[in-house]
């Protein structure tokens, strides 16, 4: 990547040198972006870096690649532990910034990020690129045009089994609902709105860190989801979607699902038993009697299946969407609102409190968790639920 570029195409840099950061570097490739500079703790790392993707500038430290005037904006792929720190220091620089999930480690952090974008005016956004996929983009299309009813429950689920020594082990990659939670948790603030009651298991590592977590949510439209996320168990990675007049199913390769599936419901219980009475209705229960045709009658389709795929690079979508953003002087992206990135992470708080409260993990009685008065969304800010239709307000 050399640093010249059109004149509507601002320069990047790079804060990390990890896997994340070296996917970004083909995403940004494929969008036209110059990176034009790369900063790491370690600068032989970031020499090395520089030299795979040919970025002019791997001197490797923070100070420099911010001091860069013609550097707009930045892209943060360090250590989850650092995302707080870093994102403040560019935005008191004046520039962009696009962060990895999650914005802060805390609710309180990523407050500060929000206040310290606001004061310099500048564009932030949490990277939850998974919201600007087809298949997401469509899922919640469907639910909020109403495709299986008025959504009233999510399940939905991401894990895989870690080895032992991967990084997302560490400590400083902030355990499993800070790296895996976001992307569920947006999905359910986006179907089914504000989360009023919470409850959370979570069992540790040996070395502390949380390596498995089933969340269950109470929205406060009426709505319940059940989310499961893992470093320890391979999950079945979908999510579904239901209401009283079907579902809808994200998958199989859920954050990057790419297949769509809407499922019709049954007849209900009373039309059922009226047919009963009817002589096709009494042909029918007697051929449900034979195994070979009820197997027939489940190979059939139930509903349509869609293939959304997002291309080549499923971090592209999001890219395009904060370069967007920048030509036009947005200060916040109306798909990931700051306000959105603070609801996860003061759902993943109140879901640490929870888990705390029992001992040891996975053990103890369940009990109210209402979120507390100043962790629940501001009406002005919170992201509705589909096909609430009545209440949508503009979001900050």
């Amino acid at each position: 990547m050399t640093a010249d570029a059109p004149p509507d195409r601002p320069r990047f840099g790079v804060i990390g040198t990890g896997l994340m950061a070296a996917s970004m570097m083909r995403t940004f490739a494929r969008a036209g972006i110059p990176v034009v500079a790369v900063a790491s703790r370690d600068g032989a790392r970031a020499r090395r870096f520089g030299k795979a993707f040919a970025v002019p500038d791997a001197d490797g430290t923070l100070d420099r690649l911010l001091e860069r005037r013609d550097v707009e904006a930045v892209y943060i792929a360090n250590a989850t532990v650092d995302h707080e720190a870093t994102a403040l220091a560019a935005l008191e620089a004046g520039k962009a910034v696009l962060c990895e999930k999650p914005l802060a480690l805390d609710a309180a952090g990523a407050a500060r990020v929000a206040a310290a974008a606001r004061r310099a005016n500048r564009l932030c956004m949490e990277g939850l690129w998974t919201l600007f996929l087809p298949g997401h983009l469509r899922f919640l299309s469907l639910a909020e045009a109403g495709a299986c009813g008025v959504p009233g429950h999510l399940c939905a689920e991401f894990g895989s089994a870690e080895s032992a020594t991967d990084r997302l082990l560490e400590p400083a990659a902030g355990g499993v609902l800070l790296d895996r939670s976001g992307y569920l948790l947006a999905l359910a603030l986006k179907a089914l709105g504000p989360v009023e009651r919470i409850d959370a298991q979570v069992a540790l590592s040996p070395a502390g860190i949380d390596h498995h977590a089933c969340l269950q949510l109470g929205h406060r439209a009426g709505g319940h989801s059940q989310l499961a996320l893992s470093f320890k168990v391979q999950l079945a990675n979908r999510a579904r979607l239901s209401g009283p007049a079907g579902s809808l199913e994200l998958g199989d390769r859920l954050p990057a699902a790419e297949w769509l599936a809407l499922r019709r419901a049954g007849l209900p219980r009373t039309v059922r038993m009226e047919a009963a009475s009817d002589p096709r209705g009494r042909l029918a229960g007697r051929l449900r009697t034979v195994p070979l045709l009820r197997r027939l009658h489940r190979s059939l389709p139930s509903g349509a299946t869609e293939h959304l795929t997002y291309g080549p690079d499923p971090y592209l979508p999001e890219v395009r969407h904060f370069l967007h953003l920048l030509r036009t002087g947005a200060g916040e992206s109306d798909v990931v609102p700051l306000a959105l990135s603070l609801d996860i992470l003061r759902i993943i708080d109140r879901a640490r409190a929870v888990a705390r409260s029992r001992t040891p993990p996975f053990e103890g009685r369940s009990r109210e968790n209402r979120l507390p008065d100043e962790l629940l969304p501001d009406d002005e800010h919170h992201v509705h639920p589909a096909g609430d239709r009545g209440a949508r307000t503009a979001r900050a």
